[in-house]
């Protein structure tokens, strides 16, 4: 399996220098993404955490993705799915790279991953985790402190050893038939992660149908790349005529396009019990305003398609969508991660401070990315004791590409989330790096 350093490789133009910086939080266990009817089973555990990627060339940061992976796993079943919850560029790279190629082989990568790498280390939630007799709490007393200090010293990596008791210390090898899913939401806007990017002038942005062409090519190559033939995949544009949103498929490679979800709800069901709750999702605040009106348990799935059209975000005249994908990823595909290719960071707070770094700047001239640039590699080098990992690439650009570029510009602009770069937590944001 090509690793995700020799994947990228293959995209970016040739003898072209980047960086990438690749992220990956924390597992922690979290709630089911869909309410649940009855009490969530005890067999049942989902894990959560979240892909950062960045890309820089000749010390700029100039494009961004932000994924986010859910485990769902069952004593006989388990599941992936992969979330792009946004996608980014500013326009500042002096290459001309497909962006295009670029998201398709990142969000490839990620689906590909193993949910076994996921399970490594799980944040449990406090009410499911046992009761520690070796903890040191403040009654504990010196003597015993001391000895349970040394028992952990006698004992090498103790920090990252698994109690029997932990639920995914079982789970030695998840099935080779595990399910995995893609899902997201599509929308025009003119910046998602590089705040004030819009005004850089030759930044791309498309608009809400062209926006949709270039998704459903990216997911539709995904699909006949690294999917098995019965994978479903569907499209729901609310609003739009059911012949108008099957134009927009009547063209892809893959072989099980059609208009829908791939939430595995019927048109009577509740929506409620049917949609995920993903983060910055216009679908799951439209549930919170279900259940704040007290609605919650009269909205079928058929009419929750039907009200989400007339919300606030979806009024703008703009098309907007939501893609999925289910189905199994080919076993030959399924793969690991390479030693060098991802920090794993210890905390969420690390993982945050990180990308903040990022999505914390301005980019209205390029004095921004320079200075993403340099604080993320200060950070690293400093603090982590790591660095970007260095890619040479290696595609030739043949004519037509050539001539699409200079019609189109230098860069493609992809977005799939519908807040502002302003709702970020400005206090993580550090314009100069503390030694």
């Amino acid at each position: 399996m090509p690793t995700l350093e020799e994947r990228l490789r293959s995209v970016l133009p040739n003898s072209a220098e980047f960086e990438l910086l690749h992220l990956l939080s924390p597992s922690k266990e979290t709630h089911p993404l869909v309410l649940q009817k009855a009490p969530v089973r005890t067999d049942q555990h989902v894990v959560k955490a979240q892909h950062f990627f960045a890309l820089a060339s000749s010390r700029k940061i100039f494009y961004a993705l932000e994924i986010y992976v859910y485990i769902t796993l069952n004593l006989a079943s388990c599941e992936k799915l992969v979330f792009v919850s946004k996608a980014d560029t500013n326009g500042y790279c002096d290459h001309a790279v497909s962006i295009k190629d670029v998201t398709r082989a990142l969000i490839e990568y990620v689906s590909s991953i193993s949910p076994e790498i996921y399970l490594e280390r799980v944040i449990q939630i406090p009410e499911r985790r046992k009761v520690d007799i070796n903890a040191i709490t403040q009654r504990t007393t010196t003597r015993r402190a001391l000895r349970i200090l040394k028992k952990r010293h006698e004992k090498n990596d103790e920090c990252l050893a698994r109690s029997p008791d932990d639920p995914y210390c079982r789970i030695v090898s998840p099935s080779s038939q595990w399910t995995c899913k893609i899902s997201l939401f599509t929308r025009s806007e003119p910046q998602y992660l590089f705040a004030e990017s819009s005004q850089n002038t030759t930044k791309h942005i498309l608009p809400g149908n062209k926006l949709l062409k270039w998704w459903l090519s990216v997911i539709d190559d995904i699909l006949v790349n690294v999917f098995t033939r019965n994978t479903r995949a569907r499209l729901q544009i609310p609003g739009e005529e059911t012949l108008i949103t099957r134009k927009h498929i009547s063209s892809l490679k893959g072989a099980d396009w059609r208009v829908g979800d791939i939430f595995d709800g019927r048109p009577n069901d509740l929506a409620i019990y049917t949609i995920p709750l993903f983060p910055d999702d216009p679908k799951g605040r439209f549930l919170e305003q279900l259940v704040d009106e007290g609605r919650a348990r009269k909205v079928s799935l058929s009419q929750f398609w039907v009200e989400l059209q007339i919300q606030q975000e979806f009024r703008l005249g703009d098309t907007v969508s939501v893609i999925g994908v289910s189905g199994n990823i080919r076993p030959s595909l399924c793969q690991s991660v390479a030693n060098g290719e991802i920090i794993r960071t210890d905390s969420r707070k690390i993982f945050n401070m990180v990308k903040s770094y990022i999505t914390g700047e301005e980019y209205n001239n390029e004095e921004g990315p320079s200075d993403a640039y340099t604080n993320v590699t200060d950070f690293l080098h400093l603090r982590l004791d790591s660095s970007m990992v260095r890619i040479k690439g290696t595609k030739v650009p043949n004519k037509t590409s050539l001539r699409h570029q200079d019609s189109q510009g230098k860069n493609d602009f992809a977005r799939t989330s519908e807040f502002q770069p302003h709702t970020l937590n400005v206090q993580l944001v550090r314009k100069k790096l503390k030694k």
